[in-house]
């Protein structure tokens, strides 16, 4: 599977928030959209995921026009986590999480024997299985966020979008979620498309990188590639430096000033 964006613009009304913007996604790879405030990071993740219609351009999934899916097929084939999500009160976690079910199901289909596996299957995947018959307003911030993860993951994506999926968690729950994220990635094969702010949280996690400054792609390759001092100083006015440690896999960054 393979989604391929080209010349896109992006806006509400007249206001463009992003112009003439290209990006191919590959299955089975971690990509990350990065860059500050503002720069159109979540708009261009709408956009791909047919939330937001673009003004220009055009997006493919697997060659074939975006906007010709009709939405139950689309939910086959790309699964969204937007930044904002809530759910009635009552609701418990598993009846939550069976509604990622429903791409799959006629009207007034009940949930057969397949549904309830790919369930358990996807809570267990979350580490939620054993929060099922709670309320979801009875546990934990990142909790929920698993919670939501798993949701979109029962409609059995090829790719998965998530927009900000660390916002709001602290600093051990965003360490389990982009764990978890990651794990799902190489043991399920699903492809994963963050728009992240963390750029530690990026280099840890991504396969790829695309960067944003003012509405248009600054750059876009391997985490190695693309997270450098330049980039750091041009997109987000700091001096910083990449750190390369003997024994670790990734970079680090240390920061040093305000432009």
């Amino acid at each position: 599977m393979e989604i391929n964006a080209k010349g896109l613009q992006i806006g509400y009304g007249d206001y463009v928030v992003v112009e003439d913007f290209d990006i191919r996604i590959g299955k089975h790879d971690v990509t990350s959209i990065i860059g500050p405030n503002g720069s159109g990071k979540s708009t261009v993740l709408k956009a791909l995921t047919r939330l937001l219609r673009y003004q220009k351009g055009t997006v493919f999934l697997d060659g074939r026009e975006m906007a010709e899916f009709a939405p139950k097929e689309l939910a086959r084939r790309i699964g969204v986590l937007p930044q904002m999500h809530t759910a009635p009160a009552d609701f418990r976690v598993k009846e939550l999480v069976s509604y990622g079910r429903m791409p799959h199901q006629g009207f007034f289909s009940r949930l057969s024997a397949e549904d309830e596996k790919i369930i358990e299957e996807a809570m267990r995947a979350t580490g939620t299985y054993h929060l099922r018959d709670k309320s979801i307003h009875e546990i934990s911030g990142g909790e929920t966020q698993r919670v939501w993860i798993a949701t979109v993951l029962t409609q059995q994506p090829e790719i998965l979008f998530l927009d900000e999926p660390t916002t709001y968690l602290d600093i051990s729950h965003q360490l389990e979620t982009m764990q978890m994220i990651r794990r799902l990635n190489q043991e399920t094969g699903v492809g994963v498309v963050m728009v992240l702010h963390d750029l530690a949280h990026a280099l840890e996690a991504s396969d790829r990188i695309v960067v944003i400054k003012d509405g248009k792609k600054y750059s876009e390759g391997t985490p190695d590639e693309v997270i450098t001092s330049k980039m750091l100083w041009e997109v987000y006015h700091v001096s910083g430096e990449i750190i390369h440690v003997p024994g670790r896999g990734k970079p680090l960054i240390a920061y040093r000033e305000l432009a």
